[in-house]
C-alpha cells in the first residue's frame, strides 16, 4: 500500500516554495532596479563629462567677452529687455583719455573732449584739418581713464550696474560671453528652456553671432547672429536695425540696407512659460538631462590686457562653471526612486592670450548735434 503526501505537507511544501519564489521575484526586482539605476547615474556622469568638455573647449578657444558684459550689465542694466551684440567697443573706449580740447576757445585748453578720437583745429574744402594733436587718445590701461580703478570694471561703472549678487559685484552670472581671437565672432551661452509639461527641463544653449563694420573703421562694431540660429524678425524679441548710416551711399546700397536690416536676439534665454521655443538658444547638451543650476564665475572682473595699469586685474582670463544637473521629466519615468541632483565645479583658463582691439561704434550710438556718444550711451558717465 502506497503512502500519499497529507494535506498539510502539500500546504507546507507550496507555502514554501511560493516563499522561495516572493524572495528570489524581490531580489531579482532589486537587481535589476539597481543596475537600471546605475545605468541611468553612468548615463548623467557621463552627460557632465561631454557638458563640461564643450563648456571647455568653448572658453579655450576664446577668450571672456568683456565688452559684452559691459553691453549687458552696466549699459542696458542686465534688464530683462537687453539686446546683445550691440554697443561692442564701448567699454574698451573707458580705458582711453581723449587728450584736451581746444574748444571754445582756440588759444586756450578747457577741457577734454567728450568722445574718442581726433578733434578738427578746422575745416579745409570739407575736410578735417588736425594741428593740435594734444586731442589724440592715450591708452591709460585704466577704467575709468579720470577716475579710481576700484570704481568700475566691465560688470560695474562706479555704482552703475545691474550683475549684482546680493547687492554686491562678483563675477558671478547666469551668462557666458565669449569672443573668438579675431574679434569677428562672439558665442553666448546659458539656459535654454526645453520642456514645460509636466515639468520645467532646461538644456545648456548656445548663440552664435558674427561682426559687422557697419562705420567701416577697420574694426568690428555691431554683431548679428549666423544663419544657423534663428535671430530672425518674425522671433520672438528680435530687433531690427533700419537705422544705419546712410550718409554717402548710393541709392542701391540705401535700398539693400532697408531691405536686408541687420536682426539682433533681444534676451537671449527668454524661457517663455508659454513657449519653449521662444528663444534663439540652440541646445547643446543631452536632453535626459535637466540643468538645474548653471553658474559662472569670471575673474577677474576687468580685462587684464586692457587693464594693464590696474594691480588687481593682473591675472589671465579664467571661467568657474558651476553646474548642477537633475534627470529630465522622461528620464525620470524610467527612473526608480528619487534621483539626487549632481554638482560639479571646475575652472577653465581662457585660450586667447594678448589684447582683443575695440573700438566704439561711433553710427549706431552717436545721435542728436553736440551730444557725445558716451552721453547717448551712459548718461553721466562722461562727467570725470
Amino acid at each position: 500500500m502506497r503512502k500519499g503526501l497529507s494535506l498539510i505537507e502539500v500546504l507546507i511544501a507550496v507555502s514554501l516554495f511560493a516563499i522561495v519564489a516572493m524572495i528570489s521575484s524581490s531580489i531579482l526586482i532589486d537587481i535589476v532596479q539597481l543596475e537600471k539605476k546605475s545605468s541611468v547615474q553612468n548615463a548623467i556622469y557621463e552627460d557632465l563629462r561631454i557638458m563640461l568638455q564643450l563648456l571647455t573647449k568653448e572658453i579655450q578657444s576664446g577668450t571672456i567677452d568683456y565688452d559684452e558684459y559691459y553691453n549687458y550689465c552696466v549699459i542696458q542694466g542686465a534688464d530683462a529687455g537687453a539686446f546683445f551684440g550691440v554697443n561692442h567697443g564701448v567699454y574698451g573706449s573707458r580705458f582711453f583719455d581723449p587728450g584736451k580740447s581746444l574748444d571754445p576757445d582756440p588759444f586756450y585748453v578747457v577741457e577734454n573732449p567728450k568722445d574718442l578720437g581726433l578733434e578738427c583745429s578746422y575745416m579745409s574744402g570739407g575736410e578735417c584739418e588736425v594741428v593740435y594733436t594734444l586731442s589724440t587718445d592715450l591708452n591709460t590701461g585704466q577704467n575709468p581713464f579720470y577716475g579710481v580703478a576700484a570704481d568700475a570694471n566691465a560688470f560695474e561703472d562706479r555704482g552703475v550696474g545691474g550683475c549684482k549678487n546680493g547687492g554686491v559685484t562678483d563675477g558671478i552670472t547666469d551668462h557666458l560671453f565669449l569672443i573668438d581671437n579675431t574679434g569677428t565672432q562672439k558665442t553666448l551661452i546659458a539656459k535654454k528652456l526645453i520642456n514645460i509639461l509636466p515639468d520645467v527641463d532646461y538644456a545648456i544653449g548656445l548663440v552664435r553671432m558674427r561682426g559687422i563694420d557697419i562705420d567701416q573703421n577697420g574694426l568690428v562694431d555691431t554683431f548679428t547672429c549666423l544663419d544657423e540660429f534663428d535671430c530672425d524678425a518674425n522671433v520672438a524679441g528680435a530687433l531690427t536695425l533700419p537705422y544705419l548710416d546712410l550718409v554717402g551711399k548710393s541709392p542701391l546700397e540705401i535700398v539693400n540696407d532697408l531691405i536686408n536690416p541687420i536682426t539682433l536676439p533681444q534676451e537671449l534665454d527668454l524661457n517663455s512659460l508659454f513657449d519653449a521655443n521662444a528663444t534663439q538658444f540652440v541646445p547643446i547638451s543631452p536632453l535626459r538631462a535637466d540643468i538645474q543650476e548653471l553658474k559662472f564665475i569670471i575673474q577677474p572682473l576687468e580685462d587684464p590686457y586692457k587693464a594693464f595699469a590696474e594691480p588687481d586685474s593682473r591675472a589671465h582670463p579664467t571661467v568657474t562653471i558651476i553646474l548642477t544637473v537633475g534627470l529630465s521629466e522622461n528620464a525620470e519615468l524610467d527612473y526608480p526612486g528619487e534621483f539626487e541632483p549632481i554638482t560639479v565645479q571646475t575652472t577653465v583658463a581662457a585660450g586667447v592670450l594678448g589684447r582683443i582691439e575695440t573700438y566704439p561704434p561711433v553710427n549706431e550710438i552717436m545721435s542728436g548735434a553736440g551730444t557725445g556718444w558716451i552721453d547717448n550711451v551712459i548718461p553721466g558717465l562722461s562727467t570725470p
